[in-house]
């Protein structure tokens, strides 16, 4: 039993750590933060992310730069490095 808890704790970890992706923030403005991302984060408009580990949405999409809207994206200022991780669906019970 113990075996099959940290198999699975470990295997969400993983999922969720995939996601995640450094940039850095190029503007504020309006509690939107643009960040310039690498060429291999996939984002698309309207996703839910966490900016920092706070929740926020995508709201543009301009080749490798990303709009975010958070409620923390005004405490963030030009060349600030940000992690961006893409937000786990919520777990539904049976």
């Amino acid at each position: 039993m113990k075996k099959l808890i940290s198999v699975l704790t470990l295997s969400l970890f993983a999922a969720t750590a995939a996601f995640a992706a450094e940039g850095k923030v190029v503007s504020v403005a309006d509690g939107q933060a643009v960040v310039e991302m690498g060429a291999d984060a996939k984002f698309k408009a309207g996703a839910k992310v966490k900016l920092n580990g706070k929740a926020g949405k995508v709201t543009a999409v301009d080749g490798a730069k990303l709009t975010i809207q958070a409620p923390n994206a005004a405490d963030l200022k030009a060349g600030d490095t940000v992690k961006v991780d893409k937000a786990a669906a919520a777990l539904q019970g049976c």
